[in-house]
């Protein structure tokens, strides 16, 4: 690995420092233990501000991103999600654990072609599109009736649907605008 000490500036981080103090606060914490929408939207945010306080500040193996994959795929099985759901120190590994796939997300992503990028997005909007799929018919396995642990009914499953579309949605306007402007400028 290879830190960019060129890039190393206050400013890089006020985005991803900004986005995790939005999921990484009492407030919201305490909201995710009662609304599912909220705690999927976190896993955005917590993924996204790790891949923010790296990405291009520094460079690594594009091999980085099997494990960060591996980790958010972890927590996206309903066993693990009850559990981060309802007990907080296994939030605290959800938090924990997506941050640091962001963060190898950010290493591996300056070393991999564009090609290579826009193929994982694209992976990883299908994945998301499956989920979403999932959550929108309500599949049982995701609530509290297979989990009893669990503290989001079958019910809060249609609005995470639509939080994770909305968010989706966001990220594929910002990635797709961002490889016109580089393919195109």
């Amino acid at each position: 690995m290879k830190l960019d000490k060129e890039k190393v500036k206050f400013s890089h981080f006020i985005p991803p420092i900004i986005l995790l103090a939005l999921v990484l606060n009492p407030l919201t914490e305490s909201q995710e233990f009662l609304h599912e929408w909220l705690f999927m939207v976190s896993h955005y945010v917590l993924f996204i501000g790790g891949l923010l306080l790296s990405y291009k500040v520094i460079k690594g193996s594009t091999y980085w991103i099997i494990p960060s994959a591996f980790l958010v795929s972890f927590w996206h099985v309903p066993y693990f999600f009850a559990l981060a759901g309802a007990f907080t120190f296994f939030r605290a590994l959800n938090d924990f654990s997506l941050i640091l796939a962001g963060i190898l997300a950010g290493i591996s992503a300056s070393r991999l072609s564009l090609f290579s990028w826009l193929s994982l997005i694209i992976i990883w909007m299908l994945a998301d599109t499956i989920l979403s799929i999932v959550f929108l018919l309500e599949f049982p396995a995701y609530s509290n009736a297979v989990y009893k642990f669990s503290p989001y009914s079958e019910s809060q499953e249609f609005n995470t649907a639509i939080a994770m579309w909305i968010v989706m949605s966001a990220i594929i306007v910002y990635v797709f605008g961002k490889f016109l402007k580089e393919l195109l400028f």
